[in-house]
């Protein structure tokens, strides 16, 4: 069982030996599936390796990959009767990928043996594949199986032997080191601080690019045109490693080589998100279908991805992915899960989703009575096939420059490197197959390079029991039992500050007391209560002090069951530590009986703390000082009700824009916050559902925690599931006539709604600006149209509105305060809404700031605007100085005989009656003959300009108003112009009338 080593010479370095360790280390940057297979490869040849990753947990993207490794010729193919030789991949790109289709499964069988998942893993059937040859997992996404279970026998190896395994988390690599030409190590720094450096070969593996898109980064540069696109690649995915390759004389090559998938999420409320969730291919290879807006299948499900993409951009847009419960069966898990999350949603029968489309019937290969379960889906990036140039044959596995050559020193695996068969990489699986491929290479290679021995290879799970079982372990295992619990120095060697504080605690709990206190102490739930719970059905684990009951959590833990389950009845902390950042577990918890984590109490300690309502805050937290350091731009977090969140990728995307967030950089900002969001407004943007959202950084001592009141509770029983029992139109129609009825018998006096509270919702202002804006463009064409024409086209625009005054208070009240026609009348209720909630706000969110902000623009300009408003309203629609001529109106509203000649509002056939009508000409000449008056509009028009534009770069970003993200500044620069347009043919109608001659309007009584 014990691991023995080598002749030093033929090792990387002698284990035991920590003065030659920096002499034969290995340095794999990137915790992904390829810099893992590469560590375990390293382990095996002997060598001593540090591991870097940039962030909190290994795993890098691979931990998300959802449908598998595609394996030709595997075991389980073989157990399954499937006879597969890959010739079908092979000839799909010729010598490029006999390599690793023939010895690739090879290196997923030797991967999965050593991490003990092989009872985890089924055969699915895949797109681009002619046979069942995708290894997968039974339940779970594989990608997390596998990285999981990866990462927790690395973990093992290194407590046990930290001279052969470090991992180092939050670990940026930022540049090669090099001895002449040869790469020597690498400089990196540590939680962004502490700059430090390791000596040794290195392993790059930090994954792809097409997560960065930002204007210099390797997408922007070298694939333009995929930045349209969102991705499925979080910021990780930057290409770091092709830099830092780059940098030291690494070749590169297809870097515009983008692969996209067909099966990206449009989840409902995140539409716009960037950031997609990926489905499972295996869903397609379960049976699932591809269909357009016409409800028409439009490709080969079964095809590659880059033939489905290419089917996508010739059919017409939105396009939804649909399976039947019945094919959802094969993949049930997959299917719930995306279900349970809103992901995908049911529909009763192919009709019920027809009805949904807006169309009459739906493909019909679709099974028309099946319930069906339906995703809408989008082309999105996925993973990138071009890279650093590695080698082949005695150079495979490393990095080679523009001319060819080897770089001494530095190795590549993953999408780090070009992989030169970009049909064979649009296969299902065939990434993750690389990955596995290429970081075994690279390890082997790197191993060699190191002085390694490919004969002295041993299995990784010996080394752990090795390490586990060594002599050495017990003997000190046995001699840490005899050692009394606490060592106390003698007081002559106590420090100053060791001894002013064991002063302070003697005087704050006395040792009569502190005995007391100890009897007296709740003794918690111990760890033989813990173990009684370890099964699926009742399960408990321990996580940093606290006894978590994660039963109801198992079946929907996205790192899947397994997970979990290995650590049932135990004290997971470390493990739990090792993967995730702090403060998960406390966002995941729920109230006893929920659908996740909730905390039985401590280990030893008594009963779970029970939150105060509204959470947040407390001793013990993050305190206000510590926030106070994070106020720029570049590192902001605010306090929300007790609770501090880093908002820093946030302040780029916010609605309300970045300085909304950065006036309250470093503070408490819950007083603002909750006048202006709603409850629970925060936790729907947070981080990772919204990859660029607020991420929580934890509760705050001394920060004010919001009462936020809890809405009232729903006593209606849930809707009933599907389609009642009543199928088609006809049940429609009976479900909608018996609810109607026992609404209006419930009548509306019941339903605690009858309040009045004007709250700042912007939805107000939004919804009345857009009527606002629309009757704005109409009248200014009108006006500006009548005022060229002359007198009878200006007055024949007058009538037009006159006309319909029998529609005076709606039809009920046609004189008084109510007497305006109905547009008048819905127009004033707009202006109403819009002014009551723009005011509401300025009071509640702008007048915090200074003039000086920016801030006040908006209610400066509005007001000035209402002024305008009132003056023109008194100058034209209510004065008294009114005069009336005669005019030929049209019947029908528009003379449409004329509209070529630019007639509109009038007639000339004398066999139409004349109608006596409003001069309005003539009173808009007698206003704008005056310079001072036209100097008040001009300045009144130019401020209203200005609020437009503001206004418009403000609203065009809103939810509401569900604009693309992309076309948000195209759209803002369509209403720019508008705005620009209206603005001056109103500064056109004044100065016209100003210089133009006037003409003879004869007037009557």
């Amino acid at each position: 069982l014990f691991f023995q080593h080598p002749p030093s010479s033929q090792v990387c370095a002698d284990a035991g030996a920590s003065s030659t360790m920096a002499q034969g280390r290995v340095i794999v940057v990137g915790g992904g599936l390829a810099g893992l297979s590469a560590v375990c490869e390293l382990l095996e040849r002997g060598c001593n390796v540090t591991v870097l990753e940039k962030e909190a947990n290994l795993g890098g993207n691979s931990s998300k990959a959802t449908t598998g490794i595609a394996s030709p010729g595997s075991a389980l193919q073989a157990a399954a009767g499937v006879k597969d030789d890959g010739e079908d991949l092979v000839k799909m790109e010729g010598p490029e990928g006999k390599e690793l289709v023939k010895n690739g499964p090879k290196d997923v069988e030797w991967l999965t043996k050593i991490l003990g998942v092989d009872s985890e893993l089924v055969v699915r059937s895949t797109p681009g594949h002619k046979v069942a040859r995708t290894v997968g997992t039974k339940t779970h996404f594989p990608g997390a199986v596998i990285t999981y279970a990866a990462i927790h026998v690395l973990q093992q190896v290194a407590s046990v032997k930290p001279d052969r395994l470090e991992i180092i988390s939050n670990a940026r690599v930022t540049k090669l080191l090099q001895i002449g030409a040869k790469v020597s190590g690498v400089e990196f720094t540590q939680d962004g601080e502490t700059k430090k450096s390791l000596k040794g070969q290195v392993v790059l593996a930090t994954g792809g690019y097409s997560g960065d898109f930002s204007p210099s980064s390797i997408l922007s540069t070298n694939a333009p045109a995929f930045l349209s696109y969102p991705t499925t690649n979080d910021e990780r995915a930057s290409g770091d490693g092709i830099r830092l390759g780059k940098i030291v004389g690494g070749a590169t090559k297809n870097l515009e080589n983008i692969q996209l998938t067909p099966l990206a999420a449009v989840i409902p409320g995140q539409e716009d998100s960037q950031f997609k969730i990926v489905l499972s291919d295996a869903i397609l290879g379960a049976g699932g279908k591809l269909i357009d807006a016409d409800g028409k299948r439009f490709c080969d499900e079964m095809g590659s991805a880059e033939d489905r993409v290419d089917a996508m951009s010739k059919a017409k847009a939105p396009f939804r992915l649909v399976i039947s419960e019945d094919q959802a069966k094969q993949v049930e898990w997959l299917v719930n899960f995306y279900a349970q999350r809103k992901v995908m949603q049911t529909f009763g029968s192919a009709r019920e989703l027809a009805r949904k489309m807006g169309i009459s019937v739906l493909d019909a290969t679709i099974e028309p009575s099946s319930k069906l379960f339906v995703a809408l889906v989008t082309p999105a990036l996925y993973t990138c096939a071009g890279g650093l140039v590695v080698g082949v044959g005695a150079a495979t596995g490393k990095v080679l420059g523009d001319k060819g050559q080897p770089i001494d020193g530095l190795f590549a695996a993953g999408e780090s490197v070009d992989a030169p068969f970009p049909r064979l990489w649009s296969v299902s699986g065939v990434p993750l197959l690389h990955a596995i491929n290429s970081g075994r290479l690279a390890g082997r290679a790197a191993a060699a390079g190191a002085g390694g021995n490919m004969a002295a290879a041993q299995d990784l799970r010996d080394l752990i029991i090795s390490s586990i079982t060594s002599p050495l372990k017990v003997a000190q295992a046995a001699a840490d039992e005899k050692k009394p619990d606490t060592e106390e120095k003698p007081l002559d060697q106590l420090s100053k500050e060791e001894l002013i504080s064991k002063i302070k605690g003697l005087q704050a709990n006395p040792p009569a007391a502190a005995a007391v206190a100890a009897s007296a102490a709740p003794t918690g739930i111990s760890m033989d209560e813990v173990k009684k719970h370890n099964t699926k059905e009742d399960a408990w684990i321990v996580i940093n002090g606290d006894v978590i009951d994660v039963t109801k959590w198992i079946p929907i833990h996205p790192g899947g069951e397994q997970a979990i389950v290995a650590y049932l009845g135990q004290d997971a902390s470390d493990e739990w530590n090792m993967i995730h950042k702090a403060g998960t577990i406390e966002k995941n918890l729920v109230a006893e009986g929920g659908n996740g984590p909730w905390n039985k109490g401590k280990l030893g300690g008594g009963a779970a703390p029970v939150a105060a309502a509204g959470g947040g805050g407390g001793d013990g937290g993050l305190t206000m000082a510590e926030v106070g350091k994070h106020v720029t731009e570049a590192d902001c977090w605010v306090v929300v009700s007790g609770k501090a969140y880093d908002v820093t990728k946030w302040l780029v995307v916010h609605p309300g824009g970045v300085q909304a967030i950065t006036a309250y950089g470093g503070k408490d900002a819950t007083d603002e916050w909750n006048c202006i969001h709603k409850p629970g407004t925060i936790e729907k943007n947070m981080f990772p559902g919204n990859p660029n959202g607020p991420v929580l950084q934890g509760p705050v001592s001394g920060a004010a925690v919001a009462a936020i009141a809890a809405a009232p509770a729903d006593d209606e029983d849930p809707a009933p599931q599907g389609n009642g029992g009543i199928k088609g139109p006809l049940g429609a129609i009976i479900f909608l006539g018996i609810n109607i009825v026992k609404m209006i018998l419930r009548t509306v006096f019941f339903t605690s709604n009858f309040q009045f509270n004007l709250d700042n919702n912007r939805k107000g202002t939004i919804r009345s600006a857009c009527f606002l804006l629309t009757f704005t463009i109409i009248h200014v064409m009108g006006n500006f149209v009548g005022m060229i024409k002359g007198p009878l086209e200006a007055n024949g625009e007058g009538y037009f509105f006159d006309r319909i005054a029998w529609t005076g208070g709606f039809g009920i009240w046609k004189e008084g305060p109510l007497g305006m026609s109905a547009v008048e009348l819905y127009l004033a209720f707009a202006l109403v809404l819009h002014v009551s909630v723009a005011l509401k706000r300025s009071w509640d969110i702008s007048l915090n700031y200074t003039i000086g902000t920016g801030r006040w623009n908006m209610l400066l300009s509005g007001l000035t605007i209402l002024f305008f408003l009132t003056v023109h309203l008194a100058d034209i629609r209510f004065s008294s100085q009114m005069t009336y001529t005669m005019l030929r109106p049209p019947t029908y509203f528009v003379a449409f005989p004329g509209v070529l000649e630019g007639r509109v509002f009038y007639e000339i056939d004398e066999s139409i009656p004349l109608t006596r009508v409003r001069d309005l000409y003539t009173r808009e000449v007698e206003l704008f003959k005056d310079f001072g008056t036209v100097v008040l509009y001009t300045a009144c028009i130019v401020v209203f300009w200005a609020h437009m534009l503001i206004g418009w770069k403000k609203l065009t970003p809103a939810d509401a108003l569900q604009i693309p993200k992309d076309h948000v500044k195209t759209v803002t620069y369509m209403g720019w112009i508008a705005a620009s347009a209206i603005a001056s043919m109103y500064l056109s109608v004044v100065w016209f009338t100003y210089f133009a001659p006037v003409q003879y309007v004869e007037h009557v009584a």
